[in-house]
Order: C-alpha cells, then structure tokens, then sequence
C-alpha cells in the first residue's frame, strides 16, 4: 500500500512540468509549497539537527532539553535516542538506585547513560525491553510562565 505522501509525488512532478510546459511565467521556489510539508517531513527537521549539533559542540544544556522536549519518546529504542542525542549511550549496570527511586520501573529494565553536559549533568534513560519508558517530554518543554507548575 503506498502512503499519502509517495502518491503525491507523481501528481506534483506532474504539476511542475505542466507548468513549465505551459509557459506560465517564471519559476521558483515561491510558486511551490513547502517542501517539508510537501513529503510530510516533520516541522523542526533542521532545528533538530541545529540543536544536535550544536549539543555536540557547546554541550549547552539547552540544546538537549530542546531536544528532549521535541524529538525523543516513550516507546524508542537505545539507538534511536543515540541518534538524536547524537552520540551513544551507555549501560549503566549498576541502576538499582534507579529503580527503587519511586519511578514505575521494574527489575528487568535497564538503565543507559549519555554524556554530561557542560553543567556536568548526565542524561540517564531507563528502557524496558529496548524501549524508552516513563519518559515525558513535557518534562522538558518551555515553560511561558515562571508561576506555571
């Protein structure tokens, strides 16, 4: 079955070369609509990667909450979280602190650690069957209001 957005690509070339042909004045980027939304890109593709690198480079901590709030889910795995992270994580073998610290984790469920940032503060995730739970990314967004709980 071909998704919404693989059907719609043969009717924008189709588009585009019908109005080249027809001669309808000139071309350019601002007679198309938005790429990212034209093959159903998510919005923040290229602040994803903005913020990917520059964690990378300044290890600002603003950057990985940015992060955090946007990109990263329950339900992902290790490496798809080192993918957005932009680095790998690593086991933490010894997590039981974790686990009896009042969070909803079982024993089987294994704790993965990224590297500190410049505040010397690491990311440390659980993942139960090599998928990221408990996590909320509402934890990390913005908040408008320095009153707002």
């Amino acid at each position: 079955m071909l998704s919404s957005n693989s059907r719609r690509l043969p009717l924008i070339a189709v588009a585009v070369v019908s109005f080249l042909a027809s001669g309808c004045g000139s071309f350019s980027a601002r007679n198309l609509p938005n790429f990212d939304e034209m093959f159903g890109v998510k919005a923040g593709v290229r602040d994803e990667e903005q913020h990917r690198q520059s964690y990378q480079k300044s290890r600002d901590p603003e950057d990985l909450r940015w992060l955090l709030a946007n990109r990263i889910s329950s339900g992902m795995s290790v490496s798809e979280v080192g993918r957005i992270v932009g680095q790998e994580g690593r086991r933490l073998y010894d997590d039981t602190w974790i686990k009896k610290g009042g969070g909803y984790y079982q024993s089987g469920d294994e704790a993965w650690k990224w590297e500190q940032d410049r505040n010397g503060q690491s990311l440390i995730l659980v993942f139960r069957e090599g998928r990221l739970v408990n996590f909320n990314p509402g934890d990390y967004a913005e908040k408008l209001d320095p009153f707002e709980f």
